[in-house]
């Protein structure tokens, strides 16, 4: 999706190029005048297509991290709520890399917790559960790309690229739970992107 803008902003660039070649300063041809308004016009489109460009790869990596936190916050969450821990040292490793206020999480410390209070977290109702987890990850990028459907775009796969970041993270496929909130978090963004005339089916073949 973000090659395509940049490859759309390149298209651009030939509006400039031809300014300039097609209206050379020639009083039979064009006034300097006229030229200069021809040049800016095209300079002015590939200004605001490269700033838009820009803009939406700015918003996919920030969807990307968010997600990616929350996944491996989730991940975590889960694996203290298990009985036994394959490898401890890198769930101690990612969990003191977590950006817990970034995700508005005000509870008890990730380490601190006991079995139990880990399996409430990721409970039905719980904060790290899969609908509140869905939840925060599409309403991040519904919130912030508004009715625009390329950031909605770039959003869906941002909230993908950093599902795989998690799984790289931790360095194998993530549980059934975060599946499942991926699951729950495409399928909002989709009703969103349905809604505003996007034929989600023909998209994501």
């Amino acid at each position: 999706m973000a090659i395509e803008n940049v490859k759309g902003s390149l298209e651009y660039s030939k509006d400039l190029q031809s300014a300039m070649a097609s209206n050379p300063l020639k009083k039979e041809t064009t006034s300097e005048t006229q030229r200069q308004k021809n040049i800016q016009e095209a300079a002015s489109k590939i200004d605001a297509k490269a700033l838009m460009t820009s803009y939406v790869v700015e918003f996919q990596m920030n969807v990307s991290s968010t997600s990616e936190n929350n996944f491996n916050s989730q991940n975590g969450v889960s694996l203290l709520g298990g009985s036994a821990l394959s490898n401890p040292d890198r769930l101690t490793s990612i969990l003191n890399g977590l950006d817990l206020n970034a995700i508005g999480y005000k509870g008890k410390p990730l380490q601190e917790l006991t079995s139990n209070e880990a399996k409430a977290l990721i409970a039905e109702d719980g904060f790290f559960g899969i609908a509140k987890t869905s939840a925060r990850i599409a309403d991040f990028v519904i919130a912030g790309a508004g009715d625009d459907v390329e950031k909605l775009k770039a959003g869906r796969e941002g909230v993908i690229r950093g599902y795989n970041q998690a799984q790289k993270a931790w360095g194998g496929e993530l549980p059934d739970i975060s599946k499942e909130t991926l699951q729950k978090s495409l399928e909002k963004i989709d009703k969103r992107l349905t809604e505003l005339g996007v034929n989600v089916l023909e998209e994501n073949v």
